[in-house]
């Protein structure tokens, strides 16, 4: 099983407050805006470095200090860099999201409900529950 959701640019776009459901097309714009966001050297693709502060920024302010930024910075990598190039592309993102957005779509309707994220949110925090 894949903890797909766990990167910051998808956990943001996840957990940033937003209508009270949210469909798959909304997500994935998000998740666009969060990787142009990581994206700090606007080459199209996102490195360990541009994950790790993306962690820290989105993450620091809940207590997870650099040393837990790496940590998940290489949970992150393991699970999203697909072709295993050192690099997520857009579109290893917007695959992970949609994966994600299945996962957690409990009832199917095409939604994510503030429960269903609600769930994701405590999954992507504790990947192992």
């Amino acid at each position: 099983m894949r903890a797909i959701l766990l990167a910051p640019v998808l956990l943001s776009a996840i957990a940033a407050p937003v209508p009270a459901q949210q469909t798959r097309a909304e997500l994935r714009a998000r998740v666009d805006r969060e990787f142009r966001m990581a994206d700090r050297n606007r080459d199209g693709a996102l490195t360990r470095i541009e994950v790790r502060r993306r962690v820290v920024e989105r993450l620091g302010p809940v207590g997870v200090d650099e040393g837990q930024a790496r940590v998940l910075t290489n949970k992150y990598f393991q699970r999203l860099d697909r072709d295993r190039n050192g690099r997520v592309s857009p579109a290893e993102a917007r695959a992970a999201a949609g994966e994600g957005f299945a996962r957690f779509d409990a009832n199917r309707d095409g939604r994510l409900s503030p429960r269903e994220r609600a769930a994701a949110q405590r999954f992507a925090r504790h990947p192992g529950r």
